[in-house]
């Protein structure tokens, strides 16, 4: 969700598209890497739902410059968007996860808290159902294919270790 990412990156000061592109480079980097060509259209979403506004300012050479800053009501629109389901994707969802706990520390104690609880119930059910997958006797998988669902049940098991370490935090 680019839209969280950029909303993070606004918190403190305004922002030009390639300010807030090197930003979250810099912050969020390690799992994603936006272009200018996802970053720019949330902008404009994000302008269109009055969450964020922009100035235009003119160098002296005449170049234009666009600086994008938060609205009044900006935090409703963040929650909003943090709290929008997560895929049922497993690829998607884990994507979207890390973005939001990447930008966790903007909720209060409490959404931390509900969100914590979210996630843990649907890691479990991702869990379950790797584990019904498996151990299906209807179903036969190759040895690539096992393999790969016990990679996937690991995960899912360390995902839930790191969110419990989140919860003690």
């Amino acid at each position: 969700m680019i839209e969280l990412l950029i909303l993070y990156s606004l918190k403190n000061r305004e922002r030009t598209l390639y300010s807030l592109r090197s930003d979250i480079i810099e912050k969020f980097g390690y799992f994603t890497k936006p272009s200018i060509g996802t970053i720019h259209p949330a902008l404009k979403r994000l302008e269109k739902s009055n969450v964020i506004s922009s100035r235009a300012d003119y160098s002296e050479g005449g170049k234009k410059s666009t600086f994008w800053t938060l609205s009044m009501h900006w935090q409703k629109k963040f929650n909003d968007l943090f709290f929008t389901p997560l895929s049922e994707n497993p690829t998607q969802f884990f994507t979207e996860l890390q973005s939001r706990i990447a930008v966790m520390s903007m909720l209060d104690d409490d959404l931390k808290e509900t969100f914590i609880k979210d996630i843990k119930i649907k890691l479990e059910s991702f869990l379950l159902d790797l584990e019904n997958a498996l151990d299906d006797e209807y179903t036969s998988y190759d040895k690539f294919q096992t393999a790969l669902l016990k990679k996937n049940i690991a995960d899912i098991k360390n995902y839930t270790i790191f969110i419990n370490s989140l919860e003690e935090q």
